[in-house]
């Protein structure tokens, strides 16, 4: 086959050597919004809250960090995010906030209190990656993995969890203060991606911090007024922000999640393949995918359509290439891709990258 046009939705599993071997790649991007090359039609009303929290790690820049899974408020069967959608999956009990990849988490990314309390509970020494690499066993009753528990002033208790190994800096019984450094963000217990998942739980209830609502107690109305939030609640926090594009970049084979996590290598003349991958955060049922890879004379230009999507999708990585021709080398010269969502029909998302081979 010389079509490269397989879309991938399943994360493959990494093993924990593989993990750490990380590969360069001047081509990727760190990740993309609408602007000069992405445009978006649809925005969402920023607010401003006046709650006790700040976010448990730096988030206000969605080309490093966004929100991508909200806390499940509906009881039972079914989903419903903070804004009543389906940013979030049957009994998440709390808000995920992700970072780009692996080589960022072992740059070291801080996760702090955020509000002033009493450390209450602490875990440390859990392989990040581990779920991934050995399955529910290997985590077991720790789906946590590594993480930090603290009572705070006004009664809320917050939970921090997934810290990277060997990254918590507090002990039980010890005062914090809103924006102290705890910990690091990570990937440990049941992670398929490095994040910081908080979870907040008053008088033992779980709370969403985006409406301050018990789950079972309803969504929608309270996201206007900032929820738990201090200060302006970015709009790519929001459960209906979106989409984004959180990666994207030029590689010399077909992708999975998993590799993508990583640092795809970057083509060279004598590589197999020219691939174009895009991964996407916040997509909506209904959203129709579009991905192309064009070149130089003699590579040949290919691209494939989705059919919409069935159901909301937290996240996505399409990708799309070619192998080299008969064994000879890649042509050098420019190559373009592009991915779109198209909503209704018209683009609420479209980059476009360029890398030249040499």
């Amino acid at each position: 086959m010389k079509n490269l046009m397989m879309p991938v939705l399943v994360i493959v599993p990494l093993t924990v050597g593989a993990l750490w071997v990380l590969t360069g790649s001047k081509s990727e991007t760190q990740a993309a919004l609408p602007g000069a090359e992405a445009e978006a039609v649809e925005t969402v009303p920023r607010v401003v809250g006046t709650g006790p929290f700040v976010a448990p790690m730096a988030c206000d820049d969605p080309l490093v960090c966004v929100v991508q899974n909200h806390v499940d408020l509906k009881v039972g069967p079914g989903i419903a995010d903070s804004a009543c959608g389906g940013r979030t999956y049957d009994e998440h009990q709390g808000v995920d906030f992700r970072i780009l990849d692996l080589p960022t988490m072992l740059k070291g990314v801080p996760v702090v209190a955020v509000a002033d309390g009493e450390v209450i509970g602490t875990r440390d020494g859990e392989y990040d990656g581990a779920w991934l690499a050995a399955g529910r066993d290997a985590v077991e009753d720790r789906d946590c993995g590594n993480g930090v528990s603290i009572r705070h002033d006004d009664g809320h208790v917050t939970q921090v969890c997934h810290l990277r190994r060997g990254s918590v800096l507090v002990e039980t019984g010890e005062r914090v203060t809103q924006g102290q450094r705890i910990a690091s963000v990570g990937m440990s217990g049941r992670a398929e991606f490095p994040h910081v998942h908080l979870s907040v739980t008053k008088d033992d209830a779980r709370i969403d911090p985006f409406t301050g609502r018990a789950i079972g107690k309803g969504c929608g109305a309270s996201v206007a007024e900032g929820g738990l939030w201090s200060g302006t609640v970015p709009d790519h926090w929001q459960a209906g922000a979106g989409p984004f594009i959180f990666k994207s970049g030029f590689t010399n084979a077909p992708v999975t999640m998993a590799t993508v996590e990583r640092a795809p290598a970057d083509p060279t003349a004598a590589s197999a393949s020219m691939v174009f991958y895009a991964r996407a955060v916040g997509l909506r049922e209904g959203d129709v995918e579009r991905i192309e890879l064009t070149g130089p004379d003699g590579f040949d230009p290919v691209g494939s359509v989705g059919e919409p999507l069935a159901r909301d999708k937290a996240q996505i990585m399409r990708f799309v290439g070619r192998p080299a021709e008969d064994k000879t080398p890649l042509p050098v010269g420019e190559y373009h891709g592009r991915y779109q969502i198209l909503r209704g029909g018209e683009p609420v998302l479209d980059i476009s990258r360029r890398f030249v081979l040499r």
